[in-house]
């Protein structure tokens, strides 16, 4: 350090540029990233949470702690611990990260449908969501509605219909407080995707400040073993939320987690528990694979680290080997995806759930960044 500011007193041309900056130069290596990651702050682990954003706060463009719940009208619930949750918003503001909190809900569509296919209760839905925004001095909100996908079809195709009428309002009331309206969708790759229909992509990303999109769960729990959020889909999802929204609005969602399934019994009889299931974050994923003396294999293709292992199962008279298998995204799924933002040109990425994440993961997250300032 000191032979650097040598450098500079005695370089006149080096001089000036600093005073006419107002700022040291920096080398190449020093430049600063570009701020393009948010994501969500979980209510029940905020500690970690909130660690992973302000120990990383050269990236972040804001962040979202996960924390409230709408369920009815006008009723919009605390989720997290009321001390915890003031903490959060202490910390983050004191890290000069802006503060987009998440309302989820577990209204069904038809619950939801009965609220905004009217003017009058879509609009006192939109106030109550506002006053959020003014008791606790937020820069905006972010609804992640996840539940009103399910319901009956009738009830879906209102809620595909008016729910770009609710962000309109909502975003109308926002933007007058100066706070941003963001709206979190599920996964799509085309107009006539049948998945997901309730999020209609364009008329709500012309009524958003911004987008984000859950580019994960291509494989979940419910269905088959498999990458959770291969590249290549990623990139089909990107590819047409870049088509139907302004590209400057959209984070892709990268998930800091995996799943473990059962594959096949390989001797005896299993109980029913044997074919659960599980989910880990990624740091959990790490800490097993170590404890059952396994190695993670990277899988180019579907940009994910697996691997198999048999577990032994006994309950209720019932004993059994399954072989069972895993997969999960890292800090090399992170450094391969990450690149899908420049190629789309969109605002970033989104990590579900922040705090989950694995070694290495802030520096390659930074390492893109300082590639994106330069672009």
């Amino acid at each position: 350090m000191l032979s650097v500011l040598v450098l500079v007193l005695t370089c006149s041309v080096a001089l000036t540029a600093v005073v006419a900056l107002g700022q040291p130069a920096r080398s190449a290596g020093q430049t600063q990233p570009k701020k393009y990651v948010t994501g969500w702050l979980p209510y029940w682990s905020t500690k970690a949470a909130t660690a992973s954003v302000v120990d990383n706060t050269s990236v972040f463009q804001d962040a979202s702690p996960f924390v409230f719940d709408a369920n009815s009208t006008t009723g919009i619930a605390l989720k997290a611990d009321a001390g915890e949750w003031r903490q959060m918003r202490h910390k983050l503001r004191a890290a000069g990260v802006a503060i987009i909190p998440t309302v989820a809900t577990d209204l069904t569509a038809d619950q939801f449908a009965w609220i905004i296919r009217n003017k009058q209760r879509r609009g006192a839905h939109a106030r109550a969501l506002a006053r959020l925004v003014d008791r606790f001095n937020l820069d905006g909100l972010d609804l992640d509605y996840e539940s009103i996908n399910f319901g009956s079809s009738s009830a879906r195709a209102t809620v595909r219909r008016f729910y770009p009428a609710l962000i309109r309002d909502l975003d109308d009331r926002l933007n007058r407080m100066g706070a941003v309206t963001s709206v979190t969708v599920a996964a799509r790759t085309g107009a006539s995707d049948p998945n997901w229909r309730v999020f209609d992509y364009a008329p709500l990303g012309r009524q958003a400040d911004r987008v984000r999109i859950m580019t994960y769960d291509f494989h979940w729990s419910g269905g088959s073993p498999g990458p959770i959020a291969p590249k290549w889909w990623v990139n089909d999802v990107a590819s047409y939320a870049a088509q139907a929204i302004a590209p400057r609005k959209v984070s892709l969602g990268m998930p800091a987690y995996g799943r473990d399934w059962f594959v096949k019994t390989v001797s005896g009889t299993c109980p029913s528990s044997a074919r659960a299931t599980k989910s880990r974050t990624t740091r959990q994923m790490n800490a097993f694979a170590r404890s059952i003396g396994k190695t993670p294999h990277w899988r180019e293709k579907a940009s994910s680290q697996r691997f198999t292992y048999v577990k032994t199962y006994s309950s209720g008279g019932l004993t059994c080997r399954a072989k069972r298998v895993v997969w999960f995204d890292d800090a090399r799924s992170l450094r391969a995806k990450a690149p899908l933002v420049d190629r789309h040109a969109l605002r970033g990425i989104a990590i579900w759930a922040l705090g989950n994440e694995g070694a290495g993961t802030w520096p390659s997250l930074t390492d893109y960044g300082r590639t994106l300032a330069k672009s």
